[in-house]
């Protein structure tokens, strides 16, 4: 099937297309790149060549596979005749909270030849002792020079132009064309950027031997390199290197006011790509080894193949939608920030941190980022602190409220900076900032971000509590949301019910951030507002054994945002469906220890509830009222709350994971697709929901600003025995990652114990009752 691996931040991505015979590539990544013919493979002894299937020549190996772990893919297939085994291994190294390591533009990749296993049925001739091994390549528009570098090193050089604006869908040319056949992207000295120019970048990629001697082949396209056939686990590979180097600009960001050029941030540490190579070369086994200390950790949790595969691939979707850039020092007084507090001047980090949503482009929309925080904040809390003060910056005033909104994102390329979303989103997307505010906060005790804000949080919750315009609990402004797919009950109505909750979770999170600013009087007005919304919503959209979709079932005056247009009907249909959305705005808080917003009781039944009538072939739609509109990452989200709530109910990941094989086989080449059929939502970063499966499965909750001091706590189940790294309580510089571990009698305790942790529900030998033990 197809699969992406990718780097952090420095865009340089591969994504194999088997079933298609080629490899996208660009330094780029996914929406700049072109196919790649990728022959690869062995000579038999007869002279064939057999190749895995990246390339329209040669013949293929059998029974190939692919074998995924966090970091890398393993390609093996075989050859029945000869009786040889061929591997490549491309791994892209990953280490959390190591920029330098993370956002190198290089692969590194392993070639080996072993003997298989002799099979019942067939008796393959005498094996030979040698083999000679291939690697060539082939792209267009590219000029490819096939040559030893200074070191004497055999090297392939590929120098390409890469369009700066992406596309979004490929030209493949007629049927059966080769790879490259399609027209060219459009290659002109210069491309329009919001009003301006920027120039189309030149690229540049080296492959280089590790391992020797090799000999040009005679195509004139790549390498061949004699290996002996060995043993597995002999440590007899080919081992090469991939880097690649853009040093031009790739973007353009507003900044106070205009518009500057952006350039990949690694370019700060390596000016070239042979600086690139130089440090993937001398760094290889010390990088190595560190990807591959958490690969050997993440095999570690107790999850099926489904969620394994789910993890994986969502990690590297991830990756492949990250933009890590720099922007130019600052050459004149920086404008006030009008947000911070009184007295200070914020000057705009010179670094530029996004996400794109996929096949979308939205950079960093506050909906995706509130789905995505699940990996910040297992990984890198930090990249999403990075966010924040861009987001501010798009901060609008409010005139009737007297507050502030926020907007959907930050822009599309090639000009970030402006929201390009066509319309707003206002209650939902101020919600999320707040909520991931308070979460970010509390998660880590760096409450630097909150009191820098201040103001604006204050604006925003000013904003929150004007949508009320009835006195309802429920907003009734600002109500269209984010899921742009469902129907209008779930989408458009006033006094939706996921939107009221979550608005009320996100005064709690402002009340709460008040607080710790020593705001006391501001929070508790906030949080009676708060619990004066939950007492009507508790009172008007409990529906005997679920929460309704929403309490007005009237659409008029009501107005599409996409059109302006009122909508065409007088009422909505299924205001009373079950909904997987109540408990969208309940996870956050629950992982930083807030009390819980709604009664426990109805929380756990309106869930369970909703799995039993909305369950379908790929996981649960929206509301029981449109069975075939889904989203995987709030199915996921869904479940990561469900195990917070102590909901047990039978795991669904199966069918999220049957959505991606459906969508990266026979033709279809999609990536981690969100939604069903043809919605359009595909090589999309929102997977990443997938690592709450990570945080739920010990059931870790961290409040290290709680009123008696650092509170963190674990609940696993004692059902079997396990281990979860807890990632989130890393010391990644030393090393070290505490490990929650369930024996086969059901006892938990925690290895290599960093902060305090208090195991809950555990048994102590002298009692027959649960208490806590640190």
């Amino acid at each position: 099937m197809t699969w992406t691996l990718s780097r952090l931040g420095s865009r340089f991505a591969l994504v194999f297309e088997p079933f298609r015979r080629r490899v996208l590539h660009a330094s780029l990544g996914r929406y700049h790149d072109l196919p790649l013919d990728l022959k690869v493979g062995f000579v038999e002894p007869d002279g064939t060549e057999r190749v895995l299937p990246f390339t329209r020549d040669g013949v293929d190996l059998d029974h190939c596979e692919q074998f995924d772990r966090l970091n890398s893919i393993t390609y093996r297939g075989f050859s029945r005749k000869s009786g040889l085994r061929f591997e490549l291994n491309i791994h892209s190294p990953f280490y959390p909270q190591d920029q330098r390591l993370c956002s190198l533009p290089a692969f590194y990749l392993e070639l080996r030849v072993n003997p298989t296993v002799e099979g019942r049925w067939h008796s393959p001739d005498d094996l030979p002792e040698k083999v000679r091994v291939f690697f060539r390549v082939r792209r267009p528009d590219t000029k490819i020079a096939v040559q030893h570098d200074p070191d004497g090193r055999a090297m392939i050089e590929m120098r390409y132009r890469c369009p700066t604006q992406p596309r979004t869908h490929y030209d493949e040319g007629p049927p059966g064309s080769p790879p490259g056949s399609a027209p060219a992207p459009e290659s002109s000295p210069r491309e329009s950027v919001g009003g301006d120019s920027l120039p189309g970048v030149e690229a540049c990629d080296k492959i280089v031997s590790l391992t020797g001697p090799c000999c040009v082949h005679e195509d004139g396209d790549g390498w061949t390199c004699e290996l002996p056939v060995s043993e597995e686990g002999s440590g007899v590979k080919w081992r090469l290197v991939w880097v690649s180097h853009v040093k031009d600009p790739i973007a353009q960001v507003v900044d106070d006011g205009e518009l500057v050029d952006a350039k990949l941030l690694y370019t700060d540490e390596w000016d070239s790509v042979d600086a690139v190579l130089a440090e993937a070369v001398r760094t290889r086994d010390e990088r190595l080894a560190l990807s591959r200390r958490l690969e050997k950790l993440s095999d570690q949790m107790p999850l099926h193949a489904a969620q394994r595969h789910l993890l994986h691939l969502s990690h590297h979707n991830f990756l492949a939608n990250t933009y890590w850039c720099k922007l130019p020092d600052a050459s004149k007084p920086r404008a006030k920030n009008p947000y911070a507090e009184p007295g200070e001047h914020v000057a705009p980090a010179r670094q530029w941190f996004s996400v794109t949503d996929g096949s979308k482009g939205y950079h960093s929309p506050l909906d995706v980022e509130y789905n995505n925080s699940l990996w910040y904040l297992t990984f890198w809390p930090q990249l999403l602190a990075m966010q924040f003060d861009q987001w501010a910056r798009l901060a609008t005033e409010h005139r009737g409220s007297g507050g502030a909104l926020l907007q959907h994102d930050l822009g599309k390329l090639p000009a970030l900076g402006r929201s390009a979303y066509p319309h707003q989103m206002p209650v939902e997307e101020t919600a999320n900032f707040l909520l991931l505010m308070q979460t970010y906060t509390r998660w880590t005790g760096d409450s630097i971000a909150a009191k820098r804000h201040l103001p604006l949080i204050r604006k925003l919750a000013a904003y929150l509590r004007w949508t009320d315009r009835e006195d309802s609990g429920y907003p009734s402004q600002g109500v269209a949301n984010t899921v742009v797919d469902a129907g209008p009950a779930l989408q458009l109505a006033h006094q939706q019910v996921y939107l009221a909750i979550k608005r009320a979770a996100a005064l709690r999170a402002a009340a709460d951030l008040l607080a710790l600013s020593a705001h006391l009087e501001e929070a508790m007005q906030l949080d009676k507002t708060a619990e004066h919304a939950l007492t009507r919503i508790e009172a008007t959209a409990w529906r005997g054994d679920h929460y309704a979709v929403c309490t007005d079932e009237s659409a008029v005056g009501i107005n599409d945002p996409r059109t302006g247009k009122p909508l065409p009907f007088a009422q909505f249909s299924g205001v009373d469906a079950y909904s997987i959305y109540t408990t969208n705005g309940l996870l956050l808080p629950a992982m930083v220890g807030q009390p819980p917003l709604l009664d426990p009781a109805r929380v756990r039944a309106d869930v369970l509830g909703a799995v039993r009538e909305n369950f379908g072939r790929y996981g649960c739609s929206h509301t029981s009222d449109e069975p075939d509109r889904l989203r995987i990452s709030q199915n996921l989200w869904r479940d990561v709350t469900a195990s917070y709530l102590h909901v047990g109910f039978a795991d669904l990941t199966g069918y999220y994971w049957d959505l991606q094989t459906a969508s990266n086989t026979f033709g279809q080449s999609l990536g981690f697709v969100d939604a069903y059929m043809n919605d359009d939502l595909f090589f999309m970063s929102r997977g990443v929901t997938t690592f709450g499966l990570t945080l739920a499965g010990p059931l870790l909750v961290i409040d290290r600003l709680a009123p008696g001091g650092c509170y963190i706590t674990v609940n696993p189940n004692r059902h079997r025995a396990q281990r979860w790294p807890l990632f989130a309580l890393a010391d990644w510089k030393a090393g070290k990652v505490p490990i929650c571990v369930v024996d086969g009698e059901g006892r938990a305790s925690i290895e290599g114990r960093i902060d305090p942790v208090i195991v809950q529900g555990q048994i102590r030998p002298d009692s027959d009752s649960p208490s806590l033990i640190g």
